[in-house]
């Protein structure tokens, strides 16, 4: 009679019987810390390239340089029983792996719902994020996508205060002509501070009139602090379009007023 391992490969050892009457055989556990490295067997540190290596020359102390860590008793089967054992093994598989794809899809079918009813809770922020362009703001959104958070006041602030400039500079204009002299009555949106090179701080002030015009003033004059009014007297200096929007440059400013 023939019989079989587990694996389906043919026994021809040594037959035992276990305490149920099985036929059974003595399998031996290979010892996995050591190999044999130029003829010697020796506790491997790692591998490299798919190779064992050993620097330190110890012997195994798992198997004592024998290879063998142990042996277990395993259960031998006729062709038969293993058809049946190998049938009863493929249908619990099935089952699993059925159940695996039903728990998936529900997981997934869950986190569509919830992805759905997160864009739909803030629909509006949204709607407003994707009005941007940009590789900062496609960043931001995917983001704010993957993250599922409602939005914080802080990254409110920061998409409408985009949208705000943005739809401040699309009306933007040039202001004169280059050498003229003009007073004008701006607000300071922004200061940048310049590093001290060895000549004095200097600044880039970014100006809005009351059309909308941007205007940059780069220099060491103090034209005001960020958000106040101030009329002063400038020569223009030159138009530049920039990131597409429309500025004036100006050169020479004298302040009259704060408002």
């Amino acid at each position: 009679m023939e019989l079989f391992k587990r694996d389906g490969t043919l026994y021809t050892g040594t037959v035992n019987t276990d305490d149920k009457g099985r036929m059974t055989y003595i399998a031996v556990i290979h010892c996995d810390r050591c190999h044999v490295i130029n003829g010697q067997r020796l506790w491997i540190m790692g591998m490299n390239n798919g190779q064992p290596y050993s620097h330190t020359g110890f012997d195994c102390w798992t198997c004592g340089n024998t290879g063998i860590r142990g042996e277990r008793e395993e259960r031998l089967y006729t062709a038969e029983k293993l058809a049946k054992v190998n049938k009863a093994a493929a249908t619990r598989a099935a089952r699993k792996a059925e159940a695996d794809r039903a728990a998936l899809e529900r997981a997934e079918a869950a986190r569509l719902e919830k992805h759905a009813a997160f864009r739909a809770e803030n629909a509006e922020f949204l709607r407003k994020l994707e009005s941007l362009d940009g590789d900062f703001w496609v960043a931001f959104r995917d983001d704010f996508l993957r993250r599922a958070v409602a939005p914080s006041v802080r990254q409110i602030g920061l998409v409408e205060g985009e949208i705000a400039k943005r739809a401040a500079n699309a009306v933007s204009a040039f202001v004169g002509n280059a050498g003229d002299k003009v007073t004008l009555t701006v607000t300071v949106e922004r200061i940048i501070t310049l590093p001290d090179n060895g000549f004095g701080v200097s600044y880039i002030n970014l100006l809005r009139d009351s059309a909308g015009n941007l205007l940059v003033y780069r220099g060491l004059s103090d034209i005001g602090q960020k958000g106040e009014t101030v009329t002063l007297k400038a020569t223009i200096k030159e138009h530049q379009i920039r990131d597409g929007v429309k500025q004036t440059i100006i050169q020479r400013p004298r302040v009259l007023e704060v408002a």
